[in-house]
């Protein structure tokens, strides 16, 4: 009578392989659960620098292009007012001729320049500079200021300058919104970032960001490795930006530098023609030569407000690097000349 028991013995050991299929099952799918959660974990994190970034970077931008604004608009416009007073005036082109200055590259006819971007900016600052609408400031940041201006030639055009930064993929991005909350800047913006491809990464992580307990061990396995790829393409773009930050941070301190002479120079300007009148002829030589002093000053503004810190393909420009060591350098060569 020993069949029953051998029947009794298989359909025991095939029900312990059951149980123990069911065990290495729900191991594997509570394995597979935390992998997964780790995925996610991973690109949350990663996103959530990179959001952070985004947000200081585009900040940072906008706060140059106020600044740009804010001394077009007074400084630059007070000494035009009083420049243009000014009567026989014939500089001397030895005092003139700071090297550094023929290096940032300013045009020869610098009080029309000042004059027309000045007028413009005036235009844009109307309403105050924490009114400006959104991408104005950025588009002033970012790119040349007779670049910004070149596309607002009058006060209707001025909201334009939003348009402006929308062309551009890195600033549409910038100010765009969170990368979790797509959007028409995500692919070209995180493009620029260093030929990195983002956009078509986020939709891969998308999988990761929904439910995976149905998944076999392998694919959790597969979508780990593809968060860790997409989190090294958000911190490159993280990196990226921390340029891009560091460099715009830099053009403004620079810039608040120069505009502090600038303001110096400008009420030296306004003393000597109050005592002096506007005769050019009437000034003594030290006179002169701290009028000169401004116009130097001015220049350097120019140039520096002209240079760009993104090009048109949302990269950061090679001429920022150069005119922040050239600038600094004009800077220094102005501060040390005579002050009347």
């Amino acid at each position: 009578m020993p069949i029953p028991f051998i029947a009794a013995g298989v359909i025991a050991a095939t029900a312990i392989s059951g149980v123990g299929s069911g065990v290495k099952a729900a191991k594997n799918s509570k394995e597979a659960k935390n992998v997964n959660q780790m995925a996610r974990g991973i690109v949350d994190d990663a996103e959530h620098i990179l959001n952070t970034e985004r947000k200081t970077t585009n900040e940072s931008i906008e706060t140059l292009g106020k600044k740009k604004i804010s001394i077009l608009s007074s400084s630059v416009k007070d000494f035009v007012t009083y420049f243009q007073l000014l009567k026989n005036v014939e500089l001397n082109e030895n005092t003139v001729g700071i090297e550094e200055l023929k290096h940032i590259g300013v045009s020869r006819d610098l009080l029309n320049d000042l004059e027309t971007d000045s007028y413009k900016a005036v235009k844009v600052a109307s309403g105050g500079l924490a009114s400006l609408g959104t991408g104005v400031a950025a588009a002033y940041g970012a790119y040349a200021g007779t670049m910004a201006l070149g596309t607002a030639s009058t006060g209707a055009a001025i909201s334009g300058l939003s348009g402006v930064a929308a062309t551009n993929a890195t600033l549409a991005w910038l100010g765009g919104g969170a990368l979790s909350a797509g959007g028409y800047g995500i692919a070209g913006g995180t493009l620029v970032l260093g030929g990195i491809v983002a956009g078509p990464a986020l939709a891969v992580g998308g999988l990761i960001m929904s439910a995976q307990s149905k998944k076999k061990l392998n694919s959790a396995y597969e979508n780990l490795s593809e968060a860790r790829t997409i989190a090294e393409q958000m911190n490159s773009a993280t990196t990226v930006l921390s340029a891009i930050r560091r460099r715009s941070d830099l053009l403004h301190s620079l810039l608040t530098d120069i505009n502090d002479v600038f303001l110096a120079g400008i009420n030296t300007l306004k003393s000597i023609i109050s005592d002096k009148g506007t005769n050019w002829n009437d000034f003594t030589r030290d006179e002169k030569e701290a009028i000169q002093k401004v116009i130097l000053t001015a220049q350097l503004i120019k140039g520096v407000i002209d240079t760009p810190l993104l090009d048109e393909d949302g990269e950061i420009t090679r001429k920022s690097a150069e005119v922040l060591n050239t600038g600094r350098d004009a800077l220094h060569k102005i501060q040390a000349q005579k002050t009347f």
